[in-house]
């Protein structure tokens, strides 16, 4: 079953909650919401160590809560209390899940007050992250695009979308690769050929190369209407095809909606 580890907290918004149980109800998934805690300090006033029994009490209480937003969904779930540094403790977390699930408040942008950035650091210890503007509202996965560029951390997202992929009514992938130089440079990937094997069809569109290649992608997604971009992050072959090292932060700046990412 693919598991989705959803970061329900408090402060999670509803169109967010909305779209991530819906798609977790068309890839007939696992919603396991989840709110993290820090950790009790060594040494703890009476006071404080009655504060952090009544916090853990309060995050355990909301399972009745999340159980009945999965069942309205039509979905199975768990409720799941984290203890710890919010960034390491999801990355640990995710990796018994196949998709961690983040609200940011815009699109590349800082998440509520009390949750951090989906940063470069947390994006390398986690799993596969799908990515949520707070001003999304509708459902996703139905019309994807696929950034490729022949890297690893492209290959690990394709792979993890691929339940996403299976259940999408329209794929077009933006191939950035460049040409394999016989001989010289080792071979590509055979994407296309994969993609057929797990019955994945999909439409292919070159990287205009004389473009900024982050806006040339929420170009491509707006021009497509599509309601997932599914990509890799942060790796070193970014250099070599989809721009320089910053290149996911600047596209998380330019498209306005759901981005699965891995590295």
């Amino acid at each position: 079953m693919f598991e989705m580890l959803v970061d329900a907290g408090p402060h999670a918004g509803g169109p967010f909650l909305q779209t991530v149980l819906s798609l977790a109800r068309h890839v007939e998934g696992f919603a396991c919401g989840f709110q993290v805690l820090p950790l009790q300090p060594p040494v703890a006033l009476s006071f404080e160590t009655t504060l952090l029994e009544a916090e853990e009490q309060g995050a355990r209480a909301r399972r009745d809560w999340w159980l009945a937003q999965c069942a309205q969904a039509g979905v199975e779930g768990e409720w799941e209390v984290l203890r710890g540094e919010i960034g390491p403790a999801i990355a640990k977390r995710s990796r018994l899940a196949d998709l961690v699930c983040l609200e940011v408040s815009v699109a590349g942008g800082a998440r509520d007050a009390l949750s951090p950035e989906p940063d470069r650091a947390l994006v390398q210890a986690a799993g596969p992250l799908l990515l949520v503007p707070s001003t999304w509202n509708g459902a996703t996965g139905a019309r994807v695009l696929v950034a490729w560029n022949g890297s690893a951390e492209a290959a690990n997202a394709i792979r993890a979308a691929l339940p996403l992929l299976a259940k999408a009514t329209d794929i077009c992938v933006l191939d950035g690769e460049q040409a394999c130089l016989p001989g010289i440079t080792p071979s590509p990937l055979p994407l296309q050929a994969w993609m057929i094997r797990h019955g994945i069809q999909a439409q292919w569109e070159s990287l205009d190369p004389s473009r900024q290649r982050a806006l040339s992608l929420a170009d491509v997604a707006r021009r497509m209407d599509a309601d997932l971009l599914v990509m890799g992050a942060y790796g070193h072959h970014w250099t070599s095809a989809f721009g320089r090292s910053h290149m996911t932060q600047a596209l998380l700046s330019h498209v306005d909606r759901p981005i699965l990412l891995s590295h």
